[in-house]
């Protein structure tokens, strides 16, 4: 890969990144979530969503746009770090509940709404080439 590709690939993934980032930012400060959840389960659930539609269009889509896309956006948006930290503080507040089902609802939930975005935008025909 020579230096220009590189260097759009980069700008790409810093596009994307600053946006997710900034999206999160705005859905996390104002999300109303039921105790059960973690603090990052919209923006968690939001990417998973955005990673599968972008998925089932990934032969479709120039390199560029899945770094932008997928590494940038998606990894701006969502946040594990975060999300192990809301665990963690359960951990020591001793919220037996909290620690067991939050990460158990947020990784279910994240996984089906990533493998039904990627079915809403994988053509028909993408199911006989795998």
């Amino acid at each position: 890969m020579d230096s220009t590709n590189r260097v759009t690939m980069a700008a790409a993934v810093f596009a994307g990144g600053a946006a997710g980032s900034l999206l999160r930012d705005a859905l996390t400060a104002s999300a109303f979530l039921p105790d059960l959840l973690t603090s990052t389960f919209t923006v968690n659930v939001l990417a998973c969503l955005s990673i599968g539609l972008l998925a089932g269009w990934r032969d479709r889509l120039q390199v560029h746009a899945w770094h932008l896309g997928a590494i940038g956006f998606c990894g701006g948006l969502s946040t594990f770090s975060s999300f192990v930290a809301d665990v963690h503080a359960r951990i020591v507040a001793g919220d037996a509940a909290g620690m067991l089902f939050a990460p158990a609802i947020e990784i279910a939930i994240g996984i089906l709404v990533a493998v039904v975005g990627e079915a809403i935008t994988r053509r028909p025909t993408d199911s006989l080439d795998r």
